[in-house]
């Protein structure tokens, strides 16, 4: 039942945008955690440093749902003009388009296949208004599950701050936790990369505590 919730919303985002949304979480959480046990950061107690968590995880991952959904809906009206526009010249038509593929599939084909592609893109017909409202609502749920997968990253770091008594030891195992998950989340969408899933799991978990503490020592 876990996994098909975690297939479920990993096949609404991607496993890029997923990996981006760990990365995003574990960070912000992370990053108070650090702070907290090298002193930079002052609290009253694990219930201070849980509302901070909570709060900052569950804001920014809100703001990176609305954010991806408003940019979603606004790239495919801009696609739908591309494909459709005839007050634009043809080869600006192509040219944009070519440049909206940078970073996809497409982007690793031969540059005459790629141009080809989107020549054959130009004269074909676009969806109805119907098909367009079921991607709008698929995109509704991926910034849903983008949300969802930020949130989770809260649970690994705060359930030590809530189940052991002295802060600083719980600082130390929410590090630690923190730690193992990200290295099984990279562990199990290396293959999906087509990487060396217990390499990846590692530096999934190197660049991680990699940003966390320079971001906690720059104000990150």
């Amino acid at each position: 039942m876990r996994g098909d919730v975690v297939s479920n919303l990993v096949g609404k985002t991607g496993t890029g945008l997923a990996l981006q949304e760990v990365l995003y979480g574990f960070i912000m959480a992370l990053i108070f955690v650090t702070a907290a046990r090298i002193g930079i950061l002052k609290y009253d107690d694990a219930t201070d440093l849980i509302i901070l968590i909570v709060g900052m995880n569950l804001t920014w991952g809100a703001i990176d749902a609305v954010v991806f959904y408003f940019i979603d809906t606004m790239n495919q009206r801009k696609y739908v003009r591309l494909l459709e526009s005839e007050d634009i010249d043809r080869q600006e038509r192509l040219d944009a388009l070519l440049s909206e593929f940078g970073g996809t599939p497409m982007d690793v084909l031969d540059p005459e296949c790629e141009k080809i592609m989107c020549e054959r893109m130009l004269d074909m017909k676009v969806e109805n208004e119907s098909e367009k409202a079921k991607d709008r609502r698929d995109m509704r749920h991926s910034a849903i599950a983008c949300f969802l997968i930020t949130a989770s990253t809260i649970v690994p770091v705060i359930v030590p701050l809530l189940l052991i008594g002295d802060v600083m030891d719980a600082l130390l195992v929410s590090s630690c936790l923190s730690a193992v998950v990200l290295f099984f989340v990279g562990y199990m969408t290396g293959g999906d990369l087509g990487l060396n899933k217990m390499k990846f799991g590692l530096i999934l978990t190197a660049i991680s505590w990699a940003i966390t503490i320079v971001a906690t020592i720059t104000g990150g």
